[in-house]
């Protein structure tokens, strides 16, 4: 009987792998189906009642692809994905299938230990979303894992692999982990046996399925519809499925090809008009380098980000360690390695890019306890305990801790004791008697053998010393050089607000597991009459200000089913965020008013596919507000930057393929919108690059007219409040922070005017100002009615109400004018 998990699944896009813990080692399990390391994540069902997972699968996709399914990873947490087999007559979602992948992986798994697992541990990209990872929990549920099932990043796992020795090593490292379908990057601190997960940075849509896709899209179809004359010969065209498909299939032949001679000749038949036409294509390492560059690039930068976040330089990280068969490319590595454009950070190569996840998810499973089952079978008379203990140790003398119960009954455990021992051991180990308390429970210090794990037996004893019989009893503790330092949340996650802003709850990098609490407001009152009565909220993961610039993951809906009385609106509810090890998260809702607590509920099960239709018209938005900002990258060199930066990572070309590609595949359409949300973000950084100059000058202005007035009118206080603004805005222009800019702007403003109401004829002065160009005030009528009023009250000599009315004047104002009002009074 196991009492760890021990076993650990890479799930990914192309292809999976299976590794078991041992006392010793770690070991790559091979799959019946071919004797592999690697199984690919291919689904084929040629008639009801019939699948095949795996090579046999992924071959079918040439030959039979209406009835095959492949890279469905990407397609995991989207409630609408799915997939139809025509010959079998079902239709499967992306868990379902995937489900199969570890229903496989479960019964290789089962040839090995005698018996099919019932927990594991299964690796995520650490770029997941939420609906993302749970999809992956739903997929394992249907696979027949109904115990523990712990999700681990797949760039921690691949630290584990790399890390679990040399324990007095003491390293930064960065995994580079550049897969199928998704691209992760950590950033790993290795101190003294603490192995520790210091920033993450990813694309969830960044892997060799979009370099693939882009060498059909820029170099095979063209040739080929050229070759063979083929009309409307596009991706999303129904009537060429198939020969997509074989391009696809060929395109990643070649470049698996290509990472050992630099030409690859492609032979292969496609359909046209009902028979087999031959296409031969060329393709050099060259050609294939040139497609890859910009997602290369993408990558590169995507670690940069994570350096500068953990405040680090490339010249402080000992090694890259490479992640993914996607990193076998030698094109890659040479870029890696290229000290203008690469990290200039030492490559390590020494476990197989292909099976280091699965290696070092089995190393996580192995300190992971079994959950308690059903408790252990005891026979007439026998006594029973339960153990407290790690199962993973890196000191030699843990200590066990454990709770005895009798036969039936209470027991008097007077004079009782146990003994704890490994006959095994090198060498062997035996507690001496460990004395009982009074309610059965005790504690001991135990001896391990270094860097193995050690068995041992419980054996119980009565106040004379007589053995008595004992269930259970039987551990096992793995002596390691290296323990994990904990889990860390690798996207910020909060609310969007009603104003479009995004609030978040828990700031990326927070330890997890963690727990946070937050008081909203009820928008409308509860009725209990009203059975659909519901706060709805999005909940949203990223890091952008604006919340339509993350991704949505679910949403918050909090159902009042148990209140007692009706609720009005604006009624306080604390709600508990809670996210365990998995990133997954949970909510409890407390209304104060009526001293009562319900579950909350985040639905996962809302996110949909993205409408292909909307995708091109934000494409087309997108490309608008490019064209723009290139008008004005004359003018300013960080603008110039900015888009110099998109056209390396080739995110546009990019976005315009997946976009085409939407309504024809799930996995496109996903990509597409996360790269224009990308693109859209990056712009709005862009307008801000160019707004920035006139919003450094402007509050540049204002504070001078503030250091010229307290010159001339200021008191100490307002001498030392004027120093103070000045730091803060130097602060706000050195960080190049634009909303703080404006912020400092506002506060500059503020100071002037109380400045300026100390003047005697301020009032007067400030509506004469606003009074001489009324045509930017909206609505005008209004305008005029309130300089008519003004013009009375300053006829009475009524400062007060005039005061009031200039107030509603500045209201009417565009925002971007407001601030200057002070300046219109002084000049």
């Amino acid at each position: 009987m196991r009492d760890t998990i021990d076993f650990g699944i890479d799930l990914g896009t192309t292809n999976s792998a299976l590794a078991v813990a041992g006392d010793d080692d770690v070991r790559i399990l091979k799959n019946n189906d071919d004797q592999s390391d690697i199984t690919p994540s291919a689904v084929w069902l040629p008639k009801a009642d019939t699948v095949w997972v795996g090579r046999r699968a992924r071959h079918r996709a040439e030959t039979d692809p209406e009835n095959v399914a492949i890279e469905f990873k990407l397609e995991m947490g989207l409630a609408d994905a799915s997939r139809t087999f025509g010959k079998a007559g079902v239709t499967l979602s992306a868990p379902q299938l995937s489900a199969e992948v570890l229903k496989t992986l479960r019964a290789d798994a089962a040839r090995y230990a005698g018996a099919a697992p019932d927990s594991v541990v299964i690796t995520v990209p650490a770029a997941f979303a939420l609906n993302q990872n749970k999809a992956t929990l739903e997929a394992a549920r249907l696979a027949g894992f109904t115990g523990s099932v712990p999700l681990l990043q797949e760039p921690t796992a691949a630290a584990f692999a790399y890390g679990f020795d040399d324990a007095d090593e003491r390293a930064y490292w960065m995994v580079f982990d550049f897969g199928g379908g998704t691209f992760d990057a950590a950033v790993v601190s290795k101190r003294d046996g603490d192995l520790r997960v210091l920033n993450h940075a990813g694309d969830p849509y960044l892997g060799g399925k979009l370099i693939d896709w882009a060498v059909v899209e820029r170099l095979l179809a063209p040739a080929a519809a050229r070759d063979l004359g083929l009309k409307d010969f596009r991706r999303d065209n129904p009537i060429w499925r198939g020969n997509f498909g074989r391009l696809k299939q060929a395109a990643e032949q070649a470049k698996i090809q290509l990472s050992g001679r630099d030409r690859t000749d492609l032979l292969l038949e496609l359909v046209v008009d009902g028979s087999e036409e031959t296409f031969e294509f060329t393709l050099t390492k060259d050609a294939l380098d040139a497609v890859a560059m910009p997602y290369w690039a993408r990558a590169v930068n995507l670690c940069r980000e994570a350096l500068v976040e953990s405040g680090l330089g490339a010249s402080k990280i000992d090694r890259l360690l490479m992640v993914g068969g996607a990193t076998l490319a030698p094109g890659l590595r040479e870029l890696l390695s290229d000290p203008a454009h690469g990290l200039q950070i030492e490559l390590d190569t020494r476990i197989d890019p292909t099976t280091v996840v699965a290696r070092g998810a089995a190393i996580f499973a192995g300190t992971m306890r079994r959950p308690a089952s059903e408790s252990v079978v005891r026979a007439v008379g026998e006594y029973g305990v339960e153990l407290a203990y790690e199962p993973s140790s890196t000191t030699t003398r843990p200590t066990v801790a454990g709770r005895l119960s009798g036969p039936s009954g209470e027991v008097d455990w007077s004079g009782h004791s146990v003994v704890i021992a490994n006959p095994e051991g090198r060498p062997p180990f035996r507690t001496g008697r460990v004395t009982v308390n009074r309610v059965g429970a005790f504690a001991t210090e135990v001896e391990l053998d270094e860097h193995r794990t050690s068995r041992f037996t419980t054996e119980l004893y009565d106040g004379n010393g007589a053995p008595l019989p004992l269930a259970g009893g039987s551990f096992g503790i793995t002596h390691r050089e290296v323990e994990f330092g904990g889990a860390r949340l690798t996207h910020s996650l909060g609310i969007a607000l009603a104003d479009h802003k995004f609030s978040p709850l828990v700031r990326k990098g927070t330890a997890v597991p963690t727990r946070v609490r937050e008081i909203f407001r009820t928008s409308h009152a509860f009725n209990r009459s009203d059975p659909s009565a519901m706060v709805r909220i999005p909940v949203v993961q990223g890091e952008r200000a604006r919340a339509d610039r993350n991704r949505q993951v679910g949403m918050l809906q909090i159902r009042p089913v148990d209140i007692r009385i009706d609720l009005p609106a604006g009624t306080e509810v604390e709600v508990t965020f809670e996210v365990d090890e998995s990133n997954l998260v949970t909510v409890v809702a407390d209304v104060p008013l009526i001293q009562a607590q319900f579950e909350a509920e985040i639905d996962l099960d809302d996110v949909l596919t993205p409408d292909a239709d909307v995708l091109a018209d934000e494409l087309a938005e997108v490309e608008r507000r490019i064209a723009e900002a290139q008008r004005t990258a004359a003018t300013s060199p960080e603008v110039e930057q900015r888009l110099a930066r998109l056209q390396e990572e080739g995110t546009l070309a990019t976005a315009r393929e997946q976009v085409r590609a939407a309504s024809a595949d799930a996995g496109a359409a996903v990509t597409a919108e996360e790269r224009l949300r990308e693109v859209q973000a990056q712009l709005d950084d862009i307008d801000e690059a160019a707004q920035r100059p006139a919003k450094e000058r402007e509050l540049r202005e204002v504070l001078a007219e503030a250091e010229e007035l307290v010159e001339r009118v200021g008191r100490p206080t307002d001498r030392a409040e004027l120093a103070d603004l000045r730091t803060r805005a130097q602060d706000a222009i050195d960080r190049k922070d634009i909303r703080s800019i404006e912020r400092e702007t506002e506060q500059v403003v503020s100071f002037l005017i109380g400045l300026e109401r100390r003047q005697p004829g301020f009032v007067i002065r400030l509506f004469n100002q606003l009074a001489l160009d009324t045509s930017s005030m909206r609505p005008a009528a209004e305008a005029r009615r309130l300089i008519a009023a003004g013009r009375s009250a300053a006829a009475r000599g009524d400062e007060a109400g005039l005061m009031v009315i200039c107030q509603q004047l500045v209201r009417l104002l565009p925002q971007s004018e407001q601030n200057t009002v002070v300046g219109l009074v002084r000049s």
